[in-house]
Formats: structure tokens, sequence, C-alpha cells
């Protein structure tokens, strides 16, 4: 996230013209930046309560929710490469056997990688979402708005995440691969789901 390539060096404008105008960034950087915002929502309860609490459940939730973030920021720009990755894979050329095989093996790879980085993405929002669940009751009641927020922002980019690692298992031949894959994207639904439920919100 430090280079200057990366996404997180550019303006929120600059930002939200890319993804309204160019290939790449697409759905699943939008949506682990979103899931990023969601999550320093819930982090702000916890960081700013000044009330009574468990001081080690305090420091756990903050440094679990610190590592949940690098990850999510991460796959902004992860995200955003491995779609350039694809789009590159597809104009190398092709006219010979070596040339058809390198080419194969990069679409391949840059295809793992569009279903990897956002269903890895999409098990952070959960475990935020998990996380917001053990924050709320540390929250100040002025500020559980902001906790609610942040967690429906999550389920939000979760399954927008879902959504764009879906309609790339569509190209997976394996199939039991792309049923593994169909079925963890459905239990990340049903947890995301539960926890939602527990924190009173419309599941």
């Amino acid at each position: 996230m430090s280079t200057s390539s990366s996404l997180w060096q550019s303006s929120l404008a600059d930002f939200q013209h890319a993804v309204e105008t160019r290939s790449t960034p697409g759905c699943g950087a939008a949506a682990a930046l979103n899931g990023c915002l969601g999550l320093s929502l819930v982090l702000k309860g916890v960081r700013l309560h000044r009330g009574e609490s468990d001081r080690d459940l305090h420091r756990r939730l903050v440094a679990e929710g610190d590592a949940l973030h690098d990850a999510l920021a991460s796959a902004v720009d992860d995200d955003a490469a491995a779609f350039a990755d694809y789009l590159d894979a597809q104009h190398l050329p092709h006219d010979t056997d070596a040339e058809a095989n390198r080419r194969d093996s990069a679409l391949r790879e840059a295809r793992d990688a569009s279903i990897r980085i956002p269903l890895a993405a999409a098990e952070r929002c959960r475990e935020g979402l998990a996380l917001a669940v053990e924050a709320l009751p540390l929250t100040s009641k002025a500020m559980r708005s902001d906790t609610l927020a942040g967690a429906t922002m999550l389920r939000a980019a979760l399954e927008a995440l879902l959504i764009g690692a879906e309609a790339n298992l569509e190209a997976l031949a394996d199939q039991t691969s792309r049923r593994e894959r169909e079925e963890r994207c459905d239990a990340l639904r049903a947890d995301a789901r539960a926890h939602c439920r527990r924190l009173g919100l419309d599941a």
C-alpha cells in the first residue's frame, strides 16, 4: 500500500472516477474499500469508548480489527492487480504452441486470483461482522449507530465481493473446485446473516 502505484495514494475523487471509467479497479476493489470503511466505523466505537470494560478484550478487538483492516486494504490493490493481469494475459501472443501455453497459464493464474482474492476479502468481512458483535457491548450508546452502520457496510461489501467471485467461477473447468467454492460462498452468506441477526439488523 505504500507504493506510488497503490490505489490508496489516489484521492477519493480519483478512485471514484477510475471505478466509473476504467476496466480496473472493478467491483472487488470497490467492495474491499467499502469493507475497510465499514470496519473503521466498528473500530471507532471500540477505540473511543471510555467506559468500564475488560481491558484485555478491548486490546484484543483493536488488534484483531487492525489486522483485518490491513488485509482488506491490501485486497483493494490486489483485486485491481489481478484483473489487470487477466486483461494483460488476454493480449499475450498465442501463435505458437509455446506462446499459447504461456498465455493459457497466465490466464489460469489470473482467473484463480480473481476468485481467491475476493473470497479471502469476503472472509475478512465476515470476521469483521463477528468483531462487531463482540464490540457492540463495549461501544457507547452515542456511537452504536456507527457500529451498526459499519456492520451493514461490511455485509454489503461481503455480498459484493461474492458476486464478483461467483462471476469468475463460471469459467472454472474443474467442477469439484467450483462446487467447493460455491459452498464457501453460501457459508459466508449464512454466517453474515447470523451475525447481523445478533446485531439486531435485518437479516
